[in-house]
């Protein structure tokens, strides 16, 4: 118990020197890390849309850029704190290494028996949070670790452990990069940190390999009669996908057409490749109609704002003086899923269910 407390206490004096640092690059070189969180992150704080990132993802970015980066000025960030933290602290943090580590044995109190995949032996890896993933014996992490003793060392952040899919993809990048032994770590250890939250990631794309960003313009009707009426009478357009909603006075249809020639999916390391829904269906379709009868407007949805753009130059032709002008024309971000978005979603879903059950008991 005395040893897991001390654990404790050092693994919390180091990750608040951590943030005391990024504070302190925060106010003073802002710059400089935003330009780094979006080198680990890709979009950056942006991508983690409007709350920004939880505490456990920045500080799985502050212990790369913060720790092995060096400032525009040429200093490394830790100088900064050095009157600030603890001499012990700040030895530590700049002793620690981002390593990859294969699991060998699992052991009570977050212990860890694992494997320097560079050869340079067995080791005691001692963690104090919870792991991106499960920590099975054969499992490849990676983690901010602080040699605390002979082959022992102590996990800061959250260790993450490779995906099961992405481990082949994850041992050819490990054995791909070079640097000497005594700086391997340095040099490579945000790209393989990096590579270990991505991987694998989910990618939409067409048939013909462009990734999908879902792209809508919307058009006023001059005379919806007529628009419908010429949707109707075109063989291009079917209402397979449900057609109408009579209610909601919304009319849909599917935009029939023959795809581009295919294309081999990509092989970029860690990554998914998904066809859209319009590609992948038995009759693939260019987008969908959605007419809005009370506003009334016509909106048009494509996988990709170049098939947005040919759907509007052949909707003009198709409707003629019954369409009106432009009101919207808007287009999503690519559809590229990393695992550290799906597991955000994942620990918002698990944090909301608890508060959805109290509410509930409430009422």
């Amino acid at each position: 118990m005395g040893r897991e407390t001390d654990l404790d206490r050092l693994t919390a004096e180091l990750e608040a020197a951590v943030g005391e640092l990024g504070r302190a690059i925060w106010d003073h070189d802002r710059e400089w890390y935003l330009a780094r969180f979006a080198e680990f992150y890709d979009g950056g704080i942006d991508a983690f849309g409007l709350t920004g990132p939880a505490d456990a993802a920045r500080l799985d970015a502050h212990l790369w850029f913060l720790l092995d980066c060096p400032l525009d000025s040429g200093g490394m960030p830790l100088h900064r704190i050095r009157r600030r933290a603890t001499a012990r602290a700040v030895e530590l943090l700049a002793r620690s290494e981002l390593r990859a580590w294969r699991i060998e044995s699992v052991r009570d109190g977050g212990t860890l028996g694992v494997l320097c995949p560079l050869g340079t032996g067995r080791a005691r890896l001692e963690t104090v949070r919870r792991a991106l993933g499960d920590l099975t014996a054969g499992a490849i992490l990676v983690a901010r670790s602080v040699p605390i003793g002979p082959k022992r060392w102590a996990v800061l952040g959250r260790p993450t452990v490779v995906d099961r899919a992405a481990i082949a993809d994850f041992d050819a990048l490990l054995a791909s990069l070079d640097a000497p032994r005594g700086e391997f770590w340095r040099v490579h250890g945000g790209v393989l940190a990096r590579a270990a939250l991505a991987w694998p990631e989910d990618r939409e794309q067409t048939v013909d390999g462009v990734v999908v960003q879902g792209s809508l313009a919307a058009f006023r009707l001059r005379d919806p009669t007529a628009a419908i009426a010429a949707l109707e009478c075109d063989p291009e357009f079917d209402d397979g996908d449900g057609g109408a909603d009579a209610e909601a006075g919304i009319r849909r249809w599917n935009w029939r057409w023959d795809p581009p020639l295919a294309r081999t999916a990509g092989d970029e390391p860690g990554v998914r490749y998904r066809l859209c829904e319009e590609d992948a269906a038995p009759r693939p379709f260019l987008g969908r109609i959605l007419v809005d009868l009370e506003v009334p407007e016509v909106c048009v949805v494509a996988p990709t704002p170049e098939r947005l753009a040919l759907a509007e130059r052949l909707l003009v032709e198709r409707l003629g003086i019954a369409l009106g002008e432009l009101t919207l024309r808007a287009v999503d971000p690519p559809n590229v899923v990393p695992r550290w978005k799906r597991a955000a979603y994942e620990l918002d879903v698990r944090n909301a269910l608890p508060r959805a059950r109290g509410a509930r008991r409430a009422a």
